[in-house]
């Protein structure tokens, strides 16, 4: 073969690696322009606030923005299974700063809450109210758990608080795995009060009970996120409610006085079978969120807060008394205290500080109906005693009503009861020793 004939084969060689270079750089090109065209299409608001409805439609589109490419099971580990082995559970999917580095004391208190993805924004204000440790479960079925991903980044980036004390743990049914996206969030660069908006409006098949496609196990959520707290005395809540200003830190004053953090001594041992009932309320929508009881007792005066579920079940809530509580002069004390005891009967549901060690949720309730109550009536067939907290309490943003409920409430909540009988001569057989009844 020629010289001549080899240069020009040398010659079509280089032409033809460099046509293909061209082909693989606009391929690359267009791949990259796809996958970032919604995230750049966020990203373009700039600092400005979404309206509500660019707010749900930039939520709905956000969890889907960045292609099909799935997490490394280095993010997403295999998790474990629940016992009925419908439901993966990870356990402290995303630590909080004070967990990472052991810095939660046992002598604390735990906001222990849970919730679907479309809850996630009450997390701000609950951890502002709280300033203390929180456990938050999050149930996150399928592209739910990439949006959960996401949006937990973006308020750990936004809100120290969220990032210093709040732990998440996520969960979802076997059949409908987690799908979480490889590539970094595009959240990282959107505005902070943006991120809150995204939360706010996000909208997802799988709500809090009304569900389109997976029962809500409320329950089982319970309990993954009342396993997520180191601290000895635990707070169970609804995601959203919101606690009294310092309550918290009245609480842990109040377990030091009384030396409820030392089990050793006669003094806690006394205590050791006691939950400590914070009275709950409902908020008239937009009207200011009391601080103090003093507050609250001119909202209630106003008619701008009312009893929790007055007008939906009064009788699960009117053993806590509401008008002896409000009488009870405790606005100048300086430290919380008891106010009165009270001997449960049926169908009281209070919400209560107690130690991590009173009985779990029964995993079998979902959905609406007896899920709290049957924890409370094991309490009192286990001999634990009910002590009101004199300035302590909750308040529900808006009124709860007859017409906020889904479709399926009444057919879940007969379906409950059923199974809350069932329950109620199981704790016989439990309970064998006790004279207490759940009636």
């Amino acid at each position: 073969m020629s010289c001549s004939m080899i240069n020009k084969f040398i010659i079509f060689l280089v032409g033809l690696i460099v046509v293909l270079q061209v082909v693989h750089i606009t391929l690359l090109s267009r791949l990259d322009r796809d996958r970032g065209r919604t995230a750049s299409s966020i990203q373009a608001e700039g600092g400005e606030r979404f309206s509500p409805r660019e707010g749900r439609r930039l939520a709905g589109s956000s969890s889907t923005s960045r292609g099909n490419v799935r997490k490394s099971s280095a993010k997403l580990s295999k998790g474990s299974l629940d016992v009925s082995g419908q439901y993966r559970i990870h356990n402290f999917y995303i630590r909080s700063d004070d967990a990472a580095n052991g810095e939660v004391q046992l002598e604390d208190v735990t906001l222990v809450t849970q919730c679907s993805v479309q809850n996630l924004h009450h997390i701000v204000e609950l951890s502002v109210r709280w300033d203390g440790p929180v456990s938050v479960a999050i149930f996150a079925p399928a592209e739910d758990a990439a949006f959960a991903d996401d949006i937990i980044g973006g308020l750990r980036r936004c809100y120290p608080l969220i990032r210093k004390y709040v732990s998440f743990h996520l969960v979802y049914p076997t059949s409908r795995e987690a799908i979480i996206y490889e590539e970094s969030p595009t959240l990282l660069n959107t505005p902070c009060q943006d991120i809150l908006h995204l939360a706010r409006y996000h909208k997802s098949a799988t709500l809090n009970y009304g569900a389109e496609k997976e029962p809500y196990p409320n329950n089982l959520l319970r309990n993954v996120a009342r396993q997520g707290s180191s601290t000895e005395f635990i707070f169970v809540i609804d995601i959203d409610m919101l606690p009294s200003e310092k309550l918290r830190t009245d609480f842990v004053h109040f377990a030091l006085d009384n030396r409820l953090f030392d089990s050793r001594t006669s003094m806690a041992s006394d205590h050791l079978d006691t939950v400590y009932v914070v009275p709950a309320f409902e908020l008239q929508m937009n009207a200011s969120i009391p601080k103090d009881k003093t507050e609250l007792l001119k909202s209630l005066h106003l008619s701008k807060a009312r009893p929790f579920y007055r007008d939906i079940c009064w009788k699960c809530q009117s053993s806590t008394d509401y008008d002896k509580w409000t009488a009870t002069m405790s606005s100048t004390k300086r430290r919380l205290d008891v106010a009165y005891n009270v001997t449960w009967k049926d169908p009281w549901e209070p919400f209560y500080i107690g130690r991590w060690s009173v009985p779990l949720y029964d995993e079998r309730f979902k959905q609406y109906g007896f899920n709290r109550i049957s924890q409370v009536c094991e309490l009192h067939i286990a001999g634990y005693g009910f002590s009101v907290l004199d300035r302590a309490f909750l308040i529900h943003k808006g009124w709860k009503t007859v017409t906020d409920f889904h479709a399926s409430k009444d057919e879940e909540n007969n379906r409950n009861r059923l199974l809350f009988r069932q329950f109620k001569n199981e704790l016989k057989v439990k309970y064998p020793d006790t004279d207490r009844r759940c009636y």
